[in-house]
């Protein structure tokens, strides 16, 4: 049984090496945003636990209080059909989780920046590697603004060996 063919792209040491700085900025950027969402995850167990009047537990955008919601079976109650059970935060509480959470938003935010790199890193490399296909494929914008049509298979992305200097289609 004959082996599919697949096309490459042979990287310069230059781009091997901005590949694999790309690729670690990302990890990285996946390693922090799970190490905050963890934190947050267990200050928030911690808390659940500590208050277990407050079942589906949330806080207050101020972080002054955490709440649930409850409903009210007893129809006739207009406009209190839903209740709101509250347990104020501590100072401690409250500075322990406005540093987690905005620890948490800050991971997402460098997560979202380097998947974006990656994400352009790879299609300026098969921009640069790639004969222009008007003829289909996926059309995607460079950050200089220059629109280019990224022909199959190669739209889907791309997988580097762990060297870096070969790239495979996905």
């Amino acid at each position: 049984m004959a082996q599919e063919v697949v096309p490459v792209i042979y990287l310069s040491t230059d781009e091997a090496a901005k590949a694999k700085q790309t690729a670690q900025d990302l990890k990285s950027a996946l390693d922090r945003r799970s190490r905050a969402f963890a934190a947050w995850r267990s200050f928030n167990q911690s808390f659940q636990a500590a208050h277990p009047e407050l079942p589906d537990l949330h806080f207050s955008s101020d972080f002054q209080v955490a709440f649930a919601k409850k409903n009210v079976a007893n129809s006739n109650s207009f406009p209190f059909e839903a209740e709101a059970t509250t347990v104020e935060l501590s100072a401690e509480e409250r500075k322990k989780a406005e540093s987690l959470h905005q620890d948490m938003l800050q991971a997402k935010r460098l997560l979202d920046q380097a998947q974006k790199s990656w994400l352009d890193y790879q299609n300026q490399l098969l921009f640069d590697h790639l004969p222009p296909n008007p003829d289909g494929g996926s059309v995607v914008t460079l950050p200089s603004g220059k629109s280019i049509t990224i022909p199959n298979p190669w739209g889907s992305g791309v997988v580097f060996t762990p060297d870096f200097r070969v790239a495979v289609p996905r």
